[in-house]
């Protein structure tokens, strides 16, 4: 149960109520909106990078898992879990993950999971995996796999901080057609 209460929808302004209907009413969502131009932003930042992300939305997935496990946010887990399959993820990459077996994994696979681990770790990708990335990633990819990778572990922060409640609704894939992101 959530340590402080959702805020009530009627309490909010229209345009923030209007974007959280558009956002799903996530209840990470729903928690921010105590912070509405907060929410706003945190919104367009991971809108952006969940569909507008030069990353494969696979091995975007492949980090947001396991900043998620790293980060002990079984919020993350769920809902990143159901993106996963909504995409395309097979259940052998899942299980990989989620076993921590990454030499199961493809190459750029097992790089991204380690940068990830890089980034939660030592709050940085090391310029070892920073030079074997660059073989398999342009720029602009590196770039934005450093900020997803933060990105989420700002997420699980605040999920855990307050113990948002995971949905009792279906997930954030679940109404996703095959291969698209959300």
């Amino acid at each position: 149960m959530a340590l402080i209460d959702y805020p009530a929808p009627e309490t909010l302004a229209p345009e923030i109520a209007d974007r959280l209907a558009r956002l799903g009413s996530l209840n990470v969502t729903r928690m921010m909106a105590h912070a509405p131009e907060l929410m706003v932003v945190y919104s367009k930042v991971g809108s952006h990078l969940l569909l507008k992300g030069r990353l494969d939305p696979v091995l975007r997935e492949v980090v947001i898992l396991r900043i998620g496990q790293l980060c002990q946010s079984d919020y993350e887990w769920h809902q990143h879990v159901s993106v996963a399959r909504a995409i395309g993820m097979s259940d052998a990459m899942l299980s990989a993950i989620e076993q921590h077996r990454f030499e199961a994994l493809p190459e750029p696979a097992r790089i991204v999971a380690r940068a990830a681990e890089e980034v939660h770790g030592e709050g940085r990708i090391s310029p070892e995996l920073l030079a074997e990335a660059q073989r398999h990633f342009s720029t602009a990819e590196l770039v934005e796999l450093s900020l997803l990778a933060g990105f989420y572990m700002m997420t699980a922060a605040f999920l855990r901080t307050f113990q948002v409640d995971i949905e009792e609704t279906a997930p954030l894939g679940a109404s996703l057609p095959p291969g698209k992101s959300p």
